[in-house]
């Protein structure tokens, strides 16, 4: 009898043991996903808000027009030119610019969504095709994308601006002020009154602007519930590329972007938080 008690004391306490062990090692499984999924999610966005902010738009083109430049910004995804690509392989046929794709696609093996990242590292006139995909995050329920507006002041569900024409827009205005130049006899006067006529009003998609800021929202399906991750990150250069001379600008003055940080001013951006003329807006140079 005392034998039977003895092994029955043992198997209890075995049982309890193994109960919590197998608990703590649970926990621990739990805390390393959680910790994985969390950081799987700020690499992600991390990276996502580097790119987006070294995006650009440029008009110089070549005379067949096998080049352009584009922000294709949809709800649920965006393509965008920009001057990040780093070139891995020595000699390889490359540059810092190239196109980058971030979107949602299915997994063939698990069924889950996966955040793909697809990069281009040759500027061509189809942004959306070719290029290498990476997996950036899995298990990723949604993915959304918003654009500022600081002229409406609200934000966009999409924004497209594709610049392949620039060749033929920038013929056009120079026959213009060719035309008004020898009707007038004064060349200066023809340039000066194409420039007004074309002179940017608008801060948007149709005047090939692109948006200030770009908001990103990523929700993690995880075994028990879901994550959401939410951040923003800035423009840098908003108006298209155009060499046309050398411009000296001057502290508190970013034509490329009124709202980007500039080191001499006194608020770390314009003066007053804002662009000359329009409110500030919040968490924008204040």
């Amino acid at each position: 009898m005392e034998i039977l008690v003895a092994v029955a004391l043992l198997a209890m306490m075995g049982l309890i043991l193994t109960t919590a062990t197998g608990s703590i090692l649970g926990a621990i499984k739990d805390t390393r996903d959680s910790q994985e999924e969390y950081h799987a999610a700020r690499v992600a966005l991390g990276r996502m808000e580097r790119e987006i902010a070294m995006a650009y738009l440029s008009k110089h083109q070549s005379q067949f027009k096998t080049t352009k430049t584009a922000f294709i910004g949809k709800g649920n995804s965006l393509t965008f030119s920009y001057m990040g690509h780093r070139r891995m392989v020595r000699n390889a046929p490359e540059s810092d610019e190239g196109f980058v794709t971030y979107r949602l696609e299915k997994d063939r093996k698990t069924g889950q969504n996966i955040l793909v990242r697809r990069e281009k590292p040759v500027i061509d006139d189809q942004p959306e095709k070719g290029g290498q995909k990476l997996i950036l995050a899995t298990g990723v329920s949604k993915l959304t994308f918003q654009y500022w507006d600081f002229d409406k002041e609200a934000w966009q569900s999409d924004w497209k601006v594709e610049i392949d024409n620039a060749k033929e827009a920038e013929m056009k205005k120079s026959m213009a002020a060719t035309a008004i130049g020898a009707a007038t006899g004064n060349n200066d006067l023809g340039k000066a009154l194409v420039q007004a006529q074309t002179q940017d009003v608008h801060h948007g998609p149709d005047q090939l602007w692109l948006p200030a800021r770009v908001k990103i929202s990523l929700t993690l399906e995880t075994e028990d519930n879901q994550l959401s991750f939410e951040t923003q990150t800035r423009v840098r250069v908003m108006q298209p590329i155009e060499f046309g001379g050398i411009q000296t600008p001057k502290p508190g003055d970013n034509q490329l972007n009124p709202y980007s940080a500039w080191p001499g001013g006194p608020t770390g951006g314009m003066p007053g938080g804002g662009m000359p003329g329009m409110p500030g807006m919040p968490g924008m140079g204040r």
